[in-house]
């Protein structure tokens, strides 16, 4: 997260509080767990039971721009 800060603000570096980086990583936790799930129900409906990259890119499409897609 720092890193991120540091390139996106031109070198300013910002103070996080520990609050603030544990609800980031909650959050992207609930997205990565999501996207998994939507993925697997992909895999499914093509009547497979392993998930292949395919599925995660099928996933974020059909989610499109305001759920974290392309």
């Amino acid at each position: 997260v720092r890193e991120l800060c540091l390139l996106f603000t031109r070198g300013v570096d910002y103070r996080w509080q520990r609050m603030a980086l544990l609800a980031l990583q909650e959050a992207a936790e609930a997205f990565t767990v999501r996207l998994l799930e939507d993925a697997y129900l992909c895999s499914l409906h093509a009547r497979r039971v392993t998930l292949f990259p395919k599925d995660l890119q099928l996933a974020r499409r059909l989610r499109g721009l305001e759920g974290g897609g392309i």
